[in-house]
């Protein structure tokens, strides 16, 4: 690829992906070498975390807000039902793998990852050794839209994804298989980013322009689909007003790594049509309150401990 080459790639502009799309933008927005490079900066803040934080305190990073929702995704976790060494969590679109290395250090317990990037999924393991945790870190390569392997049935004592399930192509049938894999009183956590209930679908369209989704969902939809789909104790705690200190901060981050990124493979045009993005994203979080985020917990009937 020519060095201006992606300037197209992973632009979904005037685009909303129909079901069976989504799995091939998804790689093309996070797999392609120049998206991991712009990711690693712009939101791992130069760790493995590529998901939304939550601040502390003004000076915190991105990696360092990546890092405390880490920490409190893991507490809902264990609360929602204990992680013992003899749990086993699926770790659902794992990405580079920095959830399921916090959880087996934190727990001590085997975590299976289920991404759909093959290079994500080496960075993945090849971290894991390196940490000390790769006897207890597994990944799979699957496209979960296309359904979970067979044999997973009755497996997992918890699943855990971050910012993942915005690009599933049917969340009804997803959330059927993640039922499907976990064990009787098992834990659900997630995160995700979402239009706030009652946010117009086309203020949200630059966020759409940027990112492998179909529509996105409402926290008032995911409540109910975790209770159609069978799941109990379903619970969502709001971290919203902290999305738009994220995307200032990720503007930030583009200034500040600019050139290293454009040395590690970027382009001018693709960085600029990010910044444009981001400070569109930031005065209409400001302004508008449009998206959503936080964490939601549930729990497959069963035992509670």
């Amino acid at each position: 690829m020519s060095p201006g080459d992606d300037g197209a790639k992973g632009d979904f502009k005037d685009k909303q992906f129909e079901q069976s799309e989504v799995a091939d933008k998804v790689v093309e927005q996070y797999d392609e070498e120049h998206a991991r490079v712009f990711y690693k900066y712009v939101m791992g803040g130069g760790g493995f975390d590529i998901h939304y934080g939550i601040f502390r305190k003004p000076s915190d990073t991105v990696y360092e807000a990546s890092k405390a929702t880490n920490d409190r995704l893991l507490t809902c976790l264990d609360w929602t039902f204990p992680v013992t060494k003899e749990s086993y969590v699926l770790d659902l679109g794992s990405g580079h793998g920095g959830i399921s290395h916090e959880i087996a250090k934190r727990f001590g317990c085997k975590v299976m990852g289920a991404n759909i990037s093959p290079e994500q999924n080496k960075m993945n393991l090849e971290e894991a050794e390196k940490l000390g945790v790769g006897e207890l870190v597994d990944v799979t390569l699957t496209n979960f839209n296309d359904g979970l392997p067979e044999d997973w049935t009755d497996t997992f004592t918890h699943v855990i994804s971050c910012e993942v399930l915005c690009h599933a192509a049917s969340k009804p049938d997803l959330f059927q298989e993640l039922k499907r894999v976990l064990k009787p009183g098992g834990a659900f956590v997630f995160t995700d980013i979402m239009g706030a209930d009652g946010a117009n679908e086309k203020v949200l369209k630059d966020f759409t322009d940027r990112n492998a989704t179909t529509k996105m969902a409402r926290p008032s939809e995911y409540l109910s689909l975790i209770t159609e789909a069978g799941f109990g104790e379903a619970s969502f705690m709001n971290f919203s007003p902290h999305l738009v200190h994220y995307f200032q901060s990720m503007v930030d981050q583009i200034n500040t790594h600019k050139s290293a990124m454009l040395d590690e493979g970027c382009s001018e045009q693709y960085l600029s049509k990010w910044m444009d993005s981001l400070t569109s994203r930031v005065e209409t979080q400001r302004e508008h309150n449009v998206f959503a985020w936080g964490i939601f917990t549930a729990r497959y009937p069963g035992d509670i401990y």
